[in-house]
């Protein structure tokens, strides 16, 4: 017999989903530019629009589920 998981997608969980992923990762992708700045100079203008996509992306898929289901 499978178990299922039913989790309820209402409109404050999406936003807080997505909230939380957006701000991680824009705290990471702020410090892997600081990082990039202090050992190698400017990053280009590319590198820092590809690590900040990848970081908002990353953290709204997982740190999202996190915060919007972990305190239920």
């Amino acid at each position: 017999m499978l178990a299922t998981l039913a989790v309820k997608f209402d409109r404050a969980a999406i936003t807080k989903m997505v909230g939380a992923g957006s701000l991680w990762g824009l705290v990471l992708s702020a410090g892997f530019f600081l990082n990039a700045l202090y050992h190698c100079g400017l990053p280009c203008p590319d590198d820092i629009v590809a690590v900040t996509a990848a970081c908002i992306g990353t953290g709204i898929l997982t740190i999202g589920p996190i915060a919007a289901f972990g305190s239920r």
